[in-house]
């Protein structure tokens, strides 16, 4: 009897062990989704470009012909609608307009920043339920870019995969040791005589990049320019979300 018993008892202890490792191992799944979706949120891109993705082929404003909607809200009304404004006899495109209750209003910058010798690509400031923000307050249905062949970009993606030289936006930015601004300062990075390379190693805002300072700008044609080149990190978006560095969108 007391064998018995005791095999009884032995079971319910497992059970009631195992059933708390299952409590245990429910609770760990929860928190770990919630840290993910958290860390995910964080992730998303809330300020950049929209850009052309494949199959995309107009000029020379990244705006499909056929327009887009344009709301007050993100899953708001309908305010009107985006449009591409009329080609020259190169039959290119320089040029957009709003359409708001039959009427038409300039479409430029700031909702634009140039991305190549007179080519054009929308910003937003803002992402919220599958929207996103122009500068001017309108909001896009990331849907409707995604069907028309574009796509968003965050200012860290673009600068990086852009082919060019950046330099700081004023009053300049430390070129640092690691990325942190508790590091070691290297070299304050000012003017155009500080050409700026990033590279695909980042941490968080920070990028590590080359640096090549010039005795005077590349466009002068001179020969012997370069005083010095060095390696280091960078605070390449700010706190904001923005580009903390620019470029001659026309070449020299």
């Amino acid at each position: 009897y007391f064998s018995i018993s005791s095999a009884k008892y032995s079971k319910r202890i497992l059970a009631s062990r195992y059933v708390q490792f299952l409590l245990n191992m429910r609770y760990l799944f929860i928190t770990l989704t919630f840290l993910l979706t958290n860390y995910l949120k964080a992730q998303e891109t809330t300020k950049g470009l929209i850009l052309p993705d494949e199959g995309f082929d107009v000029c020379c404003y990244y705006i499909p012909n056929s327009g887009l909607t344009i709301f007050n809200q993100p899953k708001g009304t309908v305010a009107g609608k985006l449009i591409l404004g009329e080609a020259d006899n190169n039959k290119e495109i320089y040029s957009a307009k709003i359409q708001i209750d039959g009427k038409k209003e300039d479409f430029g910058y700031p909702n634009f920043e140039m991305v190549g010798y007179e080519i054009m690509a929308m910003t937003f400031q803002d992402a919220r339920s599958n929207f996103v923000q122009l500068q001017n307050g309108y909001w896009l249905d990331v849907d409707e870019l995604t069907s028309k062949q574009l796509k968003l970009t965050s200012w860290m993606a673009y600068t990086i995969e852009k082919d060019t030289e950046w330099y700081a936006n004023d009053p300049g930015l430390n070129l640092r040791e690691n990325p942190s601004t508790d590091s070691k300062i290297l070299a304050t990075l000012k003017g155009d005589l500080w050409g700026i390379r990033p590279t695909n190693q980042t941490n968080g805002n920070w990028c590590k990049v080359k640096v090549i300072q010039y005795r005077k700008h590349p466009c002068s044609g001179e020969d012997n320019l370069i005083i010095s080149t060095q390696t280091g990190w960078v605070k390449l978006i700010s706190d904001e979300q923005t580009s903390n560095v620019w470029n001659y969108g026309k070449g020299c």
